[in-house]
């Protein structure tokens, strides 16, 4: 729907009453837990303009998944940041939603759900909105699943594994209309404690659940490798091979994996798997612009079926993680990456850039509205007041006054 004049908020220009960056001390600026705001490949392939090109249905959900997480996100951020009982009674309903929201955006693709400190605030507030109602001695072990899953999301992002693990189970054995990929959720807690297992019993699980979850088959492939279990993994990467999406790493993963389990025996076959890791390489390469990792096991796949001098090379060639990584950092601060930014008034909240677009050196531009989050230009602002800052646009204003 397109928005009317009056529908969008004014977008403010340092010529008149917006405040320049270095003075806004005073705007609350959340800050995301250390490894909690990954760098996503999916947001490379749509900075890229690629995302159309492929039907993998990882992509697609992930997108899903960053949408909705984008929706509670901006929705938990119109809500102050206290614990205080008349605010919360005021803002139950959006308390509520928010975390509801975000959960379902972490159970949907948890990779779209970054932890931040405003997120575990919502969980506190989250907590007390829904024990208001509840005698005091009955608290003890009081939960509802959306409330479950927000303390098990939180424990996994902490490294918590034993404690989510219980959290998870606790989730799993009350209610029965969870989505499959609890499962897999429980089993990387599993495999993060070295029950390989549990995790494997819950990946089995899922493909029980749903005969299309073929994430599991690549899963339980490098697991079964990983236990000298040569026949398990063969089988399973085979079928990862048959049913996964060829433009995925797990595909490429589970074709070098291949070539090497089936080295010793069949030779023929094996090159044969090494030459399609090598062709859905050059195809993931065009649509991400970079190649998978340099992993040991693609390591020790080149220098099985490369040349000595070759294998050398193609190996000293793979580009290290670090560089990989500050070369994604610069198309962020360039406003290439989109991505799901929290208000700052250093860094545009629909692209990230750092600086305006039309003025280099100029502070960035403040929605005139709510005066509460910051835009490299016009077209960023309207783009993101579409997408998801209508709602908390409105409700920021209505809390203002």
């Amino acid at each position: 729907m397109t928005l009317s004049k009056a529908e969008e908020p004014t977008l403010v220009g340092p010529s008149t009453d917006v405040v320049e960056t270095d003075k806004k001390e005073e705007e609350y600026q959340d800050r995301f837990l250390e490894g909690s705001q990954r760098i996503i490949a999916y947001d490379l392939l749509e900075a890229r303009g690629k995302a159309n090109e492929t039907t993998d249905p990882d992509v697609k959900r992930y997108s899903e998944a960053k949408e909705l997480f984008r929706k509670g996100y901006d929705l938990c951020m119109s809500v102050p940041r206290t614990l205080d009982d008349d605010v919360l009674l005021k803002h139950e309903q959006d308390v509520k939603t928010a975390a509801e929201t975000l959960v379902a955006a972490w159970m949907l693709d948890d990779k779209a759900a970054p932890m931040s400190e405003r997120v575990l605030i919502l969980g506190q507030q989250y907590e007390k909105v829904l024990l208001k109602d509840v005698p005091e001695d009955k608290r003890e072990g009081f939960f509802v699943k959306e409330s479950l899953l927000f303390s098990a999301w939180i424990l996994l992002v902490g490294k918590q594994y034993q404690h989510c693990l219980s959290t998870l189970s606790l989730a799993i054995d009350t209610y029965k209309d969870l989505p499959v990929r609890i499962y897999f959720l429980r089993a990387s807690c599993y495999f993060s404690l070295g029950k390989l297992r549990l995790g494997i019993k819950d990946m089995v699980e899922c493909l029980r659940q749903d005969e299309n979850f073929y994430v599991a088959y690549s899963v339980l492939g490098s697991v079964y490798m990983s236990l000298k279990e040569r026949d398990n993994a063969i089988r399973n990467f085979k079928l990862y091979v048959t049913n996964g999406h060829p433009d995925t790493a797990d595909y490429i993963n589970a074709c070098y994996s291949l070539s090497i389990l089936l080295n010793q025996k069949k030779k023929a076959e094996a090159r044969d798997f090494y030459n399609k890791a090598k062709e859905a390489e050059a195809r993931f390469k065009s649509l991400y612009g970079t190649n998978t990792g340099m992993s040991e096991t693609k390591r020790e796949a080149v220098q099985l079926h490369e040349k000595p001098e070759d294998a050398h090379r193609m190996i000293l060639e793979a580009m290290p993680a670090k560089h990989y990584n500050a070369k994604i950092e610069q198309l962020i601060k360039a406003g290439i990456l989109q991505s799901a930014y929290p208000p700052n008034p250093k860094q545009c909240s629909n692209c990230g850039a750092a600086n305006r677009k039309d003025k280099a050196d100029g502070p960035l531009l403040c929605c005139g509205a709510c005066k509460s989050i910051w835009y490299c230009s016009r077209d960023c602002q309207v783009a993101d007041y579409k997408k998801a800052h209508k709602v908390a646009c409105k409700k920021m204003v209505e809390a203002a006054q």
